[in-house]
């Protein structure tokens, strides 16, 4: 006597329209994760001198400090997922660019120090780096 069984397709590991190939996106995302926690890290930590250098004012410091960690824990929750979501890598993206305008903005506009708006405009780039990246995810990966 012989049994069929209906075969069962994975959906947790097929890349597609909602998932991009962990692989690919992974070591995007932790790097992108353990960058934005470190720098949130410093700006909860170091608020205050942070804000001294920079020109900013303290609280606005430290609240971002505490976004950028909050930020860092949803990319690395992100990056663990298998697949990764299409959207979830969609809406980091959106949120990086949405960043990287405020930074430019605050950089040319917030009466920032010399080396805050240097360390404004860096930071700026480097974000703009991951979105584009994330875009790429999204679209190619």
């Amino acid at each position: 006597m012989t049994t069929t069984h209906p075969t069962r397709t994975p959906t947790t590991t097929t890349p597609g329209r909602r998932g991009i190939p962990a692989p690919v996106a992974r070591p995007f995302l932790l790097a992108d994760a353990v960058t934005t926690g470190a720098n949130g890290l410093a700006y909860a930590v170091a608020g205050g001198l942070l804000a001294d250098w920079f020109g900013a004012p303290d609280p606005l410091v430290r609240s971002l400090g505490g976004f950028l960690l909050l930020v860092a824990v949803a990319v690395g929750v992100l990056a663990t997922r298998r697949p990764v979501p299409r959207r979830g890598v969609a809406a980091l993206a959106a949120l990086n660019v949405v960043w990287v305008v405020a930074s430019v903005d605050y950089a040319l506009l917030g009466g920032l120090t010399t080396l805050g708006v240097v360390w404004t405009v860096v930071q700026a780039v480097v974000v703009g780096v991951f979105a584009a990246g994330q875009v790429w995810l999204v679209r190619k990966g």
